[in-house]
């Protein structure tokens, strides 16, 4: 691919991110201050102005309970399964390939580092929008890196695929000089005789237009020079948003829109603990020309201001109640923006009952909903299809399951078996409401395709379960049999009456 195209890509993915910048900033300095750096790349971590931890717990509870929905490391969370419209006569071999597949996904996932990076990518999706996974291949292995969102620049296509990514950070002369044979002078230089300066790289995975395959560069120094580049059947990275704005690129995140009330928690907490230490230590008063040393009667919690009288407290003007029921509905605000509320049990709650937990179960997937299915479309079957890939080209993975048109990928979460568990608890309300009309009513449902509904939406498992064709024939034969007793009880009757 032409340097030209990459470096006019670049400016658009990095003119999509600049006007996000700030708030998904300020996001962060309210929750994971190690992190906020994107206006300053040498930014310190710095936590002395966080006063109130709402928001930063509301993330992490937010983030575990997500990634023990959606990922649990106990559970094979995804399957490869033969697509419903394969014909039979292939399907059960095609099965067989598949279930070895699964298999070998599924440990290669169990030994690498995959969760722990799919931990601190989820926790940049949850405060900025969006979160991203590298996945690297060695001689050996496959490795997946959380790639930090200040790193990301990245642009979607019509249909909303992000299939172009931009990845800037640095790395050591002597790993550039070790890894890539065409290197500027300067860096050859750098590498014998400062091996570890720094230099800064950006990395670019992108699929040119009418081209399945992508083409992975990298690039150095701000004016990309390219010093690597080969085709790749898959995307380096996979770029995931927990929400998405329509006609917007980069994602939407609970963090972000509960920062007007972050941003009130933190303020209001800050003047609390103000309020507390004049309080405690009050604030004094005293005459200008009394032979007062100032050093030793001043207190940290306020001043000392100079009047034609002895000295004496200044009486403390704060209102408490006020300051307390702001902050005690800023924190259920944040809560209910970062679903804590349906997470965790209220404060001061006794232990709640299984029913109790149901429910606020039930209520968390309804909420969640689309996100969740938006994090399954955009983070876990991406990764498993290009794991896959991956296998398929090392020789793990048998050739022919990489067709599309032969599998299809399903994520088992608990996510989307508790939306599907919702909607059959509608249906069978919905079922006895119009029971409860009578037959007649009854009539208009056809009891056997909701019958099938509910177990395909149960996640019933496809091979307990009988074909349409299979179950056709059987009311026939039980239709037929109804009629042969039928007949049989009036051919009795007949005789009985002569």
């Amino acid at each position: 691919m032409k340097t030209e195209i990459i470096q006019q890509t670049y400016k658009l993915a990095k003119a999509a991110r600049e006007k996000h910048e700030e708030e998904i900033s300020e996001a962060y300095k309210f929750t994971r201050p190690n992190r906020d750096i994107w206006r300053n790349r040498e930014a310190q971590t710095d936590r002395t102005k966080i006063f109130d931890s709402t928001a930063p717990d509301s993330v992490q509870n937010l983030v575990s309970t997500i990634l023990n929905l959606l990922i649990p490391q106990n559970q094979q969370w995804a399957n490869l399964s033969v697509r419903e419209d394969v014909k039979e006569e292939v399907a059960s071999d095609i099965k067989r390939q598949l279930d070895r597949a699964n298999r070998t996904v599924f440990k290669t996932i169990r030994d690498s580092n995959f969760y722990i990076a799919a931990s601190e990518s989820l926790t940049d999706a949850v405060i900025s929008g969006c979160g991203a996974i590298g996945m690297y291949e060695t001689e050996n292995d496959i490795e997946f890196i959380g790639i930090p969102t200040y790193q990301l620049y990245f642009l979607d296509n019509y249909k909303g695929d992000v299939d172009c990514v931009f990845r800037e950070h640095q790395v050591t002369a002597q790993y550039l000089f070790e890894n890539y044979k065409n290197l500027p002078d300067t860096i050859k230089k750098a590498a014998t005789e400062a091996p570890q300066t720094m230099i800064p790289i950006t990395e670019n995975c992108m699929r040119a237009t009418g081209d399945e395959d992508f083409t992975y560069t990298v690039m150095v120094g701000k004016e990309l020079v390219p010093i690597f580049q080969k085709k790749m059947k898959t995307q380096m990275f996979v770029v995931f948003r927990f929400g998405r704005t329509i006609g917007e690129v980069w994602g939407e995140s609970p963090t972000r829109m509960a920062l007007p009330y972050i941003r009130t928690i933190n303020e209001a907490t800050m003047l609390q603990m103000q309020a507390a230490s004049f309080s405690s230590l009050g604030a004094w008063q005293v005459n200008s020309e009394t032979a007062v040393n100032f050093a030793n009667v001043r207190l940290k919690a306020g001043d000392v201001i100079t009047v034609d009288q002895p000295l004496q407290p200044i009486p403390f003007a704060g209102n408490f109640t006020i300051t307390d029921a702001t902050i005690q509905d800023t924190r259920a605000q944040i809560r209910r923006m970062m679903f804590n509320d349906v997470i965790l049990p209220p404060e001061g709650s006794p232990t709640m009952t299984a029913t109790e937990i149901q429910i606020r179960q039930a209520e968390f997937y309804r909420r969640l909903g689309t996100y969740g299915l938006r994090l399954e479309q955009e983070f876990l079957r991406p990764i498993i299809f290009n794991l896959v890939k991956r296998l398929q080209m090392r020789g793990a993975v048998p050739e022919f399951v990489t067709d599309k048109q032969a599998f299809e990928i399903v994520v088992n979460s608990a996510v989307k078996r508790g939306i599907a568990l919702s909607e059959i608890q509608r249906d069978l309300q919905l079922l006895q409401v119009v029971s409860q009309l009578g037959n007649e009513a009854v009539m208009n449902i056809d009891t056997t395709k909701l019958a099938r509904k509910i177990l395909r939406d149960g996640d019933m498992s496809p091979e307990v379960l009988r074909s349409e064709n299979d179950v056709n024939e059987m009311k026939e034969n039980m239709l037929q049999q109804q009629q042969l007793a039928q007949a049989a009880q009036q051919v009795i009757q007949e005789q009985t009456e002569n």
